[in-house]
């Protein structure tokens, strides 16, 4: 999976970016306080990342109110979550990496690694089906 988004975002911006995706898709709206505690930061911390998503189009928000992702916000939350997904369940299922030990690592490995490495990580799983 591949968005069509350009920017280059810190790995954290791309944690928000996750977490505002899942809790969506498990609350069905979003708060600063939603994130904020999901993550164990502090609500400055995480308006501070808020303005920086919506400032590059990746979001919506008005103070105090939900945060919502923009179709390219979307994309990109998407994509970011395809890699971990994909990353932890290679280290659980064909490493037999702890399942703790394998999300921390795919979290830090989600953000670094390459579309053709990820592709072909893909193309390896599909195959040992």
């Amino acid at each position: 999976m591949k968005s069509s988004v350009k920017l280059k975002l810190t790995s954290s911006l791309e944690d928000y970016l996750e977490v505002i995706y899942l809790l969506t898709k498990d609350k069905g709206e979003v708060r600063i306080t939603d994130i904020a505690v999901f993550m164990n930061l502090s609500k400055p911390s995480v308006n501070r990342a808020i303005v920086s998503l919506k400032e590059n189009a990746l979001l919506e928000h008005e103070r105090y109110g939900t945060i919502k992702l923009t179709k390219d916000g979307l994309l990109l939350a998407k994509e970011i979550y395809f890699r971990h997904e994909t990353l932890t369940k290679f280290f659980v299922n064909t490493l037999g990496i702890d399942p703790d030990i394998a999300q921390n690592d795919a979290c830090k490995i989600e953000h670094i690694i390459s579309h053709q490495t990820l592709n072909k990580l893909v193309a390896y799983m599909n195959k040992s089906i």
